[in-house]
């Protein structure tokens, strides 16, 4: 009874061990077309950072109906901070750590908001 109790444990581990040696099916995308991309969404993430105003007013009013007015101007300095640092993040830094980071993620997504402004929040 034993034997049959190591035999399956054996097992088991043998027929997961197969999937550590297993190829990663996608292929990694050149170094320098993820560079782009990066300096591409930070110059839009600069240049549309404005456009908070607008975006948090609407997205306030939506979560926030009646106490819009007072978390309004808290949250419209928390988000254009944060996509301005974001942007300057994806054009000055974020490029020359794309080769050793696997994460090339904006900084706003850190803070759960989409990655341009004109995105739904």
């Amino acid at each position: 009874m034993e034997k049959k109790v190591v035999w399956i444990v054996l097992g088991l581990f043998l027929f997961g061990a197969t999937a550590l040696f297993a190829e990663e099916p996608v292929k990694k995308e050149n170094t320098f077309k993820r560079i782009a991309a990066m300096e591409k969404r930070g110059i839009v993430n600069l240049a549309t950072s404005p456009g908070e105003l607008f975006y948090t007013l609407k997205a306030e009013k939506k979560e926030y109906p009646r106490a819009w007015p007072a978390t309004y101007l808290p949250r419209l300095m928390l988000h254009a901070g944060t996509r301005v640092a974001s942007g300057v993040y994806d054009i000055a830094i974020l490029p020359w750590y794309v080769q050793l980071l696997n994460d090339d993620a904006p900084m706003t997504r850190h803070f759960d908001m989409p990655d341009y402004v004109w995105e739904k929040i």
